[in-house]
């Protein structure tokens, strides 16, 4: 598909001067339904995105485990691109395993991994599993029950295989790797941590460090200095870290208010300049304008259009950061919202359901999504 300025300008409805026209891939939005009906039910469902940011269903594909409800800031699902091969990854916390698929990104199809899923290492039970990927080489799962983190390694065919676990002191939630590949930075429901990625894979403890809160969700700016955590509490809360060159981190902002309720998850604009908080409890998203030494300022807030009891979960954005996309739960749905200067609205017919009476969908990623290259 092709896609130029003019038509991302449309979807977000800015009518301002227009940029030449550049060639864009297909876009594609993988929700891990985190289905718990009982048995190995779990499913991905797979969305094509239009320009104007419709979404229309590409296929449901069965991952082999078990889903749970999971705790709200784990990201669960993940994609990388190993060598010519697009691969995605999928955490069932509630048969303690991962999926693994390869995906063709010219009708955003997944085929099922030989070997697949491959066992977790962990305990996710009914709190899930996060997943987190370092230069497309290894992939990291937090198990929330047994409080470890396991590390694979990603072969060429997309396959895991299981190498070290490590004991976390609490329960790892939200965990990203810094862009460079050198440190992994975890939230554990309370005071986050930062392992030093090795050479050979193995991970190496920098920490915990102290916090104001419970951090559960996070995200990193992409020089690899800050670190953003959402706070799980009865308001808004964000907790920005810097981060040393060694993987060390200081606390230099504890963002508050009451705009909204239980801001579990983050995430960071395209260029950084701005920071998305899903207000759980709210069914909202805060906006929040980044500043030096960890400054946020307060942008604005959007009410998502709500169906039944919605909660807003985690978060995702493609490459330009033009379009937000936000899963809702109860029932399980996605809502695309257009970034509009500091400002979110949300597209018509959105939100777009999963289509499935056991879907919990707390997670999902956006091929292409952002990216620090």
């Amino acid at each position: 598909m092709k896609l130029c300025f003019r038509t991302l300008l449309t979807f977000v409805a800015v009518l301002s001067a227009l940029s030449p026209c550049a060639l864009q891939a297909q876009q594609y939005v993988y929700a891990n339904n985190d289905d718990d009906s009982g048995g190995d039910h779990n499913l991905v469902t797979a969305f094509k995105v239009s320009n104007t940011g419709q979404m229309s269903l590409i296929n449901t594909y069965p991952t082999g485990g078990l889903g749970t409800g999971g705790f709200n800031a784990e990201n669960t699902i993940v994609a990388a691109k190993v060598g010519s091969t697009d691969c995605l990854f999928v955490s069932n916390g509630g048969s303690n395993n991962v999926s693994a698929f390869t995906l063709d990104p010219t009708n955003g199809t997944l085929t099922t991994v030989s070997g697949s899923p491959f066992a977790s290492g962990g305990q996710g039970d009914n709190f899930g599993i996060g997943l987190a990927v370092a230069d497309n080489k290894l992939l990291f799962a937090g198990n929330t029950v047994s409080g470890n983190i396991s590390v694979f390694i990603i072969k060429s065919n997309c396959a895991l295989k299981l190498g070290n676990t490590y004991s976390v002191p609490g329960s790892p939630d939200g965990m990203k790797v810094t862009p460079n590949g050198k440190f992994l930075i975890e939230a554990n429901i309370g005071n986050p941590d930062s392992w030093k990625i090795n050479s050979n894979g193995t991970l190496t403890e920098l920490g915990p460090f102290s916090s104001h809160g419970a951090t559960a969700g996070v995200d990193l700016s992409c020089d690899g200095t800050t670190a953003y955590f959402g706070d799980a509490g009865t308001n808004t809360e964000v907790e920005v870290y810097s981060i040393s060159a060694t993987g060390q981190l200081t606390e230099i902002n504890d963002y508050t208010n009451t705009n909204g309720q239980n801001s579990n998850n983050v995430m960071l604009s395209a260029d950084g300049e701005l920071l998305y908080v899903s207000e759980t409890a709210s069914n909202q998203v805060e906006t929040l304008s980044t500043g030096a030494n960890g400054a946020l300022t307060y942008d604005s807030v959007v009410s998502l259009n709500v169906m039944q009891f919605n909660s807003t979960l985690g978060m995702a954005t493609v490459q330009s950061g033009k379009g937000i996309f936000v899963a809702e739960d109860s029932p399980a749905q996605i809502a695309v919202l257009g970034a509009h200067g500091t400002s979110l609205k949300e597209v018509p017919n959105s939100p777009f359901s999963l289509n499935d009476n056991f879907a919990f969908v707390i997670a999902m990623t956006a091929v292409p999504g952002k990216s620090c290259q």
